[in-house]
């Protein structure tokens, strides 16, 4: 006699369970909507709202956690954390039908959230190739070909080198070689788009040729990446989420991925005491708003990939919630990207100075994320690989 706590991770550990329990295999179907609790937030609601909100969800055994100004109308608004399994949320939501305040209405957001969460493809074109999702997260190499990147400035500005060091990469394992002719580190300056393209056509050619992975173009000018896609480029990672006018029309009109990122301020200033009140809504606002631009210039929704900028404008709390938590900008209906290799922050969580020196921190970073993210943009391809397969066979994806 006596029990143990069950630490299940994800739906195959549940039925490895009932397997050895041998149990009626479809008692999962039962069980799925008791053994999970599903959490959402609204928008602002007006106090009066929020009470009956919560009251409805209360009857049905979940709940609506309200500000505390809410229940004695000392403020104007107040979101609303909706907690509860599948199950007690669906009998809140019974009871919110045919109330007020647009209650109805949010009662059929949160049954089709529900029933049909965000779906995503699990192949995305990619000019003549294809990311594909189908069997965990995509690796993106880093490549650049600047003098005065934070990790790797001035190791491959030899055309060859550069050539040599993207095949590497690819046979490594890489889904993705990212060229970028432009540092983004804090404080740096732009460079002119002609300056961009002189030391990233010959490159981005060669890799076209021989290495097997996509080619994607690092950079915030419509002019560069136009230039990049001529020469066998087929994906555009823009850093600065379509400051250039012209990049959403060009990613439409060449039928390539579009990585759109957060960042706060500009790389010469973003940090400059960034600041935040929400990091988590304000990025995903600004994700969010950023992906319905592109989609009305012409980008499908199925080839945007959004990043939420780690280091660009960020401060160490907000870049780790911002991992912490990255699950759910899977919600704006689009893939994730993390781009959290030899960053200042593992420096400032390990003490590390030398960015060389980060990997053990990036790896662990990889390691606890690989369930969250489609993309890792790093500097150690092949280590993070192996974190990828490890975590792959834990359950963690």
């Amino acid at each position: 006699m006596g029990i143990r706590p069950l630490h299940i991770r994800n739906e195959a550990h549940w039925l490895r369970e009932l397997d050895l329990l041998d149990a009626d295999p479809v008692t999962w179907e039962r069980l799925r909507n008791k053994s999970s609790i599903s959490t959402f937030v609204t928008g602002p609601l007006p106090p009066v709202a929020a009470s009956i909100l919560k009251q409805c969800m209360l009857s049905g055994g979940a709940d609506a956690i309200v500000s505390r100004k809410a229940i004695s109308c000392r403020t104007d608004s107040t979101r609303a954390i909706l907690v509860g399994t599948p199950k007690q949320l669906f009998r809140g939501c019974t009871s919110l039908d045919g109330q007020p305040f647009g209650l109805t209405a949010l009662a059929d957001e949160i049954r089709s959230a529900l029933e049909h969460p965000p779906e995503l493809q699990a192949t995305m074109p990619a000019g003549r190739g294809m990311l594909d999702f189908g069997s965990g997260p995509l690796v993106m190499g880093i490549l650049n070909i600047t003098p005065d990147s934070f990790s790797d400035g001035g190791l491959y500005l030899d055309r060859n080198d550069a050539v040599e060091h993207g095949c590497r990469m690819a046979l490594q394992g890489a889904d993705i070689v990212d060229v970028g002719a432009e540092s983004t580190r804090p404080g740096s300056l732009p460079v002119p788009p002609l300056e961009q393209i002189e030391r990233m056509v010959p490159v981005i050619e060669a890799l076209s040729e021989r290495a097997d992975a996509i080619i994607s173009v690092d950079t915030t000018s419509a002019e560069v990446a136009e230039a990049a896609i001529g020469a066998g480029a087929e994906m555009i990672n823009d850093v600065s989420a379509l400051s250039d006018p012209g990049m959403a029309p060009l990613a439409a009109r060449a039928g390539v991925p579009l990585v759109l990122m957060h960042m706060q301020g500009n790389p010469k200033t973003m940090q400059e005491r960034p600041m935040y009140d929400d990091v988590i809504q304000e990025v995903y606002t600004f994700l969010e708003q950023k992906v319905r631009e592109a989609v009305l210039l012409g980008v499908p929704e199925g080839r945007i990939i959004i990043d939420p900028g780690i280091g660009f404008g960020k401060r160490l709390e907000d870049n780790l919630l911002l991992i912490s938590r990255i699950a759910e900008f899977r919600w704006i209906g689009c893939r994730v990207m993390l781009g959290h290799s030899r960053k200042s922050f593992l420096g400032e969580l390990t003490g590390i100075q030398e960015p060389f020196m980060r990997e053990t921190g990036t790896h662990a970073v990889t390691a606890l994320s690989s369930g969250s993210v489609d993309i890792f943009r790093v500097h150690d391809v092949e280590g993070t690989r192996q974190v990828l397969k490890v975590s792959r066979k834990l359950g963690f994806e």
